[in-house]
This record gives C-alpha cells, structure tokens and sequence, in this order.
C-alpha cells in the first residue's frame, strides 16, 4: 500500500516509564497473571498480554519479581518472560547525531551522540531507536546509527538447516549452516539480521526470525490447546496431593505449555497458570468453528505498491494469504479469500463480502512503501469511523500486532487508527496489516523471504486465535 510520507501531518508518540538502567523483559505468552508473590496460589495482581514490557526488579529461583507499565509489581514465573541481549546504538560516522523527544525529525531536540560514542539500546519504533539518555527515555535515527551488542550474548537458533550468510540481507552468500538450539556469540543487528561470530573467528549473518535470545518452551513455539471433558482442578504441581488453586468447567479450553508423569501445565485465557490431570484433557483445535475472510490487497489493474526492485505488491499480499489460509486452516477454521486470482476488485466490494459470507472477522493483507526507503517496519490498523467498541477492529489488529512483533528482527511501527475503505465498508470486525516496507530494499529482500513469510503468518494466526479467546471471557 503506498503512502507519501509527510512530516507534518502526525508526531507519533510512545510513552516508556521503565526505571533508568533496569533490565527489562517482555512476556512471550497472552493473558499471563501476576502474581502477588513467587507462588501460584497466591494472589492474582494483573493480567498481562504478550510482548508485555516489564522491569526485572529481582530474582527468586524460578520466578522474576516485576514491575510493569502502569506500576503494578508482583511475580512471574521466568519461563513467561523473554529477556532481550544487552545492545548499544553506536554513532560510527564522523559527524554528531541528534536524539529527539518523538519519532520524527520535527520533533525537539535533546542531545547529541558524537561519533564513537553509544547508547543504551531499548527498543525500535516507526524506523527510529529508542535509547537511554540522561536518565531518560528518547529517539535517535536508525538510518544514521548502528547497532552493537554486549560481549558475551548470545542467540540460539530455532530451527535446523538454518544459513549463515556473508551479509545482512537474504541474497548473501550462503557461508555455513546450523542446526536447532545452536548458538552463537551475537556482535550486531542489521534490517532485521543478526552479526555473529562463527568459530573460525570469523563472522557471518543469521536472520533475526530464525532465532531466540532465550530458550524457553515459548522460544520455541511448541504450545498447544487442549479442551477438559469433566470439572476439573487446577493445581500448584503435578501431583494430586498438591494445593488446588480453582476449577474449571467441563469443555474449557486451556493452553498448555509442558507436561511431566500424566499432567499437563496449563494456562487459562484468564492467565492462570496450574497443572491438571491430562487424562481429563483432550486436543483440540483453537479455531474450530470459526469463519474467517482473509483479503489479499489489490489485484487485477491495481499493483499496489511497487517495490525498491520493481515488484508487485498485489503479488506478494496473495502469497501471504495462501500460507495463512493453510495454517489457520489447520487450526480448525473455514477461510475464505476475497480473490482467488490476480483480479481487480473495489475495497468496498471487499468489505461487504465477509458480512454475506457471515465471517468472525476480515484481515486485509497488504505491504507498505513510502517515498523514503529508510522505513520500515510492521504496523496493523483498525478503523473507527462506523464502530467505536473495540471488538470491532482495534482488539484484532492488536492482537495480530503483538504477537508478531515478538519475532527478533521484526520492528514496531504501530497500531493505528485509519479510515480505510475495506476497514469502513463492513459489520465484521476487521483489520488491515502492513507486514512490512517494499520500498526498503533491505525489508523488501526480507519480505519475499519464504522462511520470513512462514514465521510471520504463524504469528498472525496466534493473534487471531488470541482474539477469539479474549472474546471468550
């Protein structure tokens, strides 16, 4: 979808209040309580959602004590929380570089970063770094920076077969390969790919998407859904003589994250976290039942946006479509796409079939592009013109948001309110995703990278079975 970027038009804006030089962690599970003290039958304090950014105030065997956004402290298990490597943004030109209050190149001043000299790093959002300066919070240019990591980090790989390329970009020379739960020394990050050391001193690049900072059950993306056949307890252990923390219903359904001799440790939409007897528990699938219409964006007469090497948008929006089709199909639900084929149809036309087809919901698929080939970034939308209740557009787009922007090498450029025709023309809650910019020409390589488009439309459908759940209750 081309945009023009426009300076003026909108200051974006994103509030952190994590104390300066605290170690920070984001929950990798939705709906994870909090609790009042290291202990599951304890108090619940808050319900978290994924990709929660909390400080790690202290440890305590298996358990983090945490402070989140809003000032809520309490424990969380550590198997709940992915701690990101230690990184710098490093000014390595020959000139002094602006840190900024927003991020936008309108915004105010702050300070500068001279050459040679670095920042903490904490997070990247709408293209800019967000670093630690003077005991707060700002925004430095990612296009004008570098990013360098602590000694002694790691990554480990998640899956097998995985390449090592001699550059930060999907066309490198393949180096070497590596297998699952392999891991590396990480000393940078570029477009989303990651500088390691290999063990003949030299270096070479992974992609981020292909790799965790931490490897925990969630890491590794093994979590499953099962569905109780009779009342049943929950459990501070798997054992029957341990505590009962609450009960529930015959035909709940319920994630579960491990298992050990029979039971099953799972967590409740409400983010209760227990072990139950498996022997009460059956598979099932999270999406059964529901109807979902997915729109890959533009067709026919319409390209879309034309990349940074001269490809069609329309074309990559169905290659998405298909392999989310597949996989959400797999989860149980009847998907259908707005277009079968590279055929033009009117936004509005779009819209009004899920409400003909009855779906649950709409998800237009599409790629971003401005005239600036700095940007880039995922950013998903809702639209709130004709509906204000959230369930109508901001709680899927969210959902989708936040899952998907838990993959290392995949960048926050928000969630946003826009008055889209396919979002306005319609009474099924819908939503509009950006995957990333075409008009980058490092993204763009990233985009068309099949392994890069399995690990995002993965992460969509999480989200969208995330939705469902938080309808649940």
């Amino acid at each position: 979808m081309k945009k023009i970027f426009v300076m003026s038009v909108v200051m974006l804006t994103m509030s952190i209040t994590t104390a300066f030089g605290a170690t920070s962690g984001f929950t990798n599970i939705s709906s994870i309580a909090v609790y009042k003290s290291a202990d599951y039958s304890s108090k619940i304090k808050n319900t978290l959602k994924i990709n929660s950014r909390v400080e790690i105030v202290k440890e305590k065997n298996d358990w983090y004590n945490i402070k989140t956004q809003d000032g809520t402290t309490g424990w969380i298990e550590k198997y709940f929380v992915t701690v990101p490597a230690e990184k710098y943004v490093v000014n390595n030109t020959s000139y002094k570089i602006n840190i900024r209050t927003s991020p936008s190149t309108a915004s105010k001043q702050v300070g500068q970063v001279s050459p040679g000299e670095k920042l903490k790093y904490v997070d990247t959002y709408h293209s800019w770094h967000i670093v630690e300066y003077k005991g707060k919070e700002y925004y430095i240019a990612s296009w004008l920076t570098d990013i360098e990591y602590k000694e002694s980090e790691k990554i480990y790989l998640l899956y097998d077969n995985v390449n090592i390329r001699g550059a930060a970009v999907a066309s490198g020379n393949v180096i070497t390969t590596a297998n699952r739960y392999d891991s590396f020394d990480i000393c940078g990050e570029k477009n989303g790919w990651l500088k390691v050391r290999l063990g003949d001193g030299g270096y070479g690049y992974v992609a981020g998407w292909l790799t965790t900072y931490n490897l925990n059950y969630f890491a590794e993306g093994s979590e499953g859904y099962k569905k109780t056949t009779d009342d049943l307890n929950i459990r501070t252990e798997p054992s029957a003589k341990s505590k009962k923390i609450t009960s529930v219903k015959k035909g709940t359904t319920l994630m579960v994250v491990d298992s050990q001799d029979g039971w099953d440790k799972v967590v409740d939409m409400s983010g209760t976290v227990g072990w139950c007897n498996n022997s009460y528990l059956m598979e099932t699938l999270p999406l059964e039942g529901r109807k979902i219409l997915l729109d890959p964006g533009h067709g026919g007469k319409d390209p879309g946006s034309i990349s940074f090497s001269g490809k069609y948008e329309k074309y990559v929006n169905m290659d998405v479509a298909q392999n989310l089709k597949a996989v959400l199909e797999s989860m149980g639900a009847t998907v259908y796409l707005t277009r079968e084929g590279d055929t033009y149809i009117a936004n509005k036309q779009r819209g009004r079939m899920a409400d003909s087809l009855g779906a649950d919901i709409l998800l237009s698929i599409h790629h971003n592009s401005l005239n600036n080939s700095d940007y880039f970034g995922l950013s998903t939308y809702y639209n709130t013109v004709k509906y204000k209740d959230t369930r109508f557009g901001y709680d899927l787009a969210e959902a989708i948001y936040l899952n998907a922007v838990t993959v290392t090498g995949i960048y926050r450029d928000g969630i946003l309110d826009r008055n889209y025709e396919v979002l306005r023309e319609t009474n099924t809650p819908a939503a509009l995703i950006e995957v990333g910019f075409m008009s980058n020409p490092a993204e763009e390589m990233n985009i068309h990278n099949s392994s890069f488009q399995n690990v995002v439309v993965q992460k969509i459908a999480a989200g969208i079975t995330d939705y469902f759940n938080a309808m649940k209750n």
